[in-house]
């Protein structure tokens, strides 16, 4: 039912992840690792991924997550399935101004329903009471169905491991409704790495999105 692709190479996460999936998931599943300590950038990784996929419904996420949801596989099944559903995420923004930015730049506009931890630290701890309708949706955990990912896939001109998430979801939103749901909780191991590769990525993806009319 659910193919669960991951771009790998901190095998200690992964198989902490791997223990975490099998007790959570809740529905029939199969775990697709790409092995990547920098063999290609995480676009590549997960479209290669997405070509293995046996199931109709996909989750990229990375490795550095904990579930703490029971079947949440099932949850996230169930909204997929939703009609005109794109993109479901853990964190995202219903506002993308023209300048290239993440998600998270204006507060109001941001959604999160995770708890972000440096090593075992806890952080934050966000939560939503209710799913809410964004554009933009954070790469740590993007499901989708196998035909949506089909019609968009991952961006070919992007290469490292940044940027790629913005693009995705925003082109997906062009068509279908993406969200964040407060259905599904995790906790991510990692605050983060907006350092140069990260600008640059997200400049590089701002030119994909761009509406002809942006200025």
């Amino acid at each position: 039912m659910l193919s669960i692709i991951i771009s790998s190479y901190q095998p200690e996460y992964f198989a902490a992840l791997e223990r975490n999936i099998a007790e959570t998931v809740g529905v029939p599943y199969e775990i697709i690792k790409i092995d990547n300590p920098g063999k290609m950038g995480i676009c590549e990784a997960y479209n290669k991924g997405a070509l293995q996929a046996a199931y109709p419904f996909l989750l990229f996420v990375h490795e550095d997550v904990e579930f703490v949801t029971k079947d949440w596989g099932k949850i996230l099944v169930e909204v997929l399935s939703t009609q005109n559903i794109g993109v479901v995420g853990l964190a995202g923004s219903n506002y993308v101004p023209n300048v290239p930015s993440p998600f998270w730049a204006i507060t109001e506009n941001n959604f999160l329903h995770i708890m972000q931890l440096n090593g075992q630290e806890s952080v934050h701890s966000f939560e939503l009471i209710e799913d809410k309708t964004v554009f933009s949706l954070d790469g740590v955990f993007l499901g989708v169905t196998k035909l949506v990912f089909e019609e968009f896939k991952f961006s070919k001109s992007l290469h490292g491991f940044h940027g790629y998430d913005l693009d995705f979801s925003i082109r997906v939103a062009s068509k279908y409704i993406n969200l964040v749901t407060s259905k599904i909780s995790a906790k991510h191991f990692s605050t983060g790495n907006a350092n140069k590769e990260w600008l640059e990525n997200v400049i590089l993806a701002r030119n994909f999105y761009r509406k002809k009319d942006s200025v």
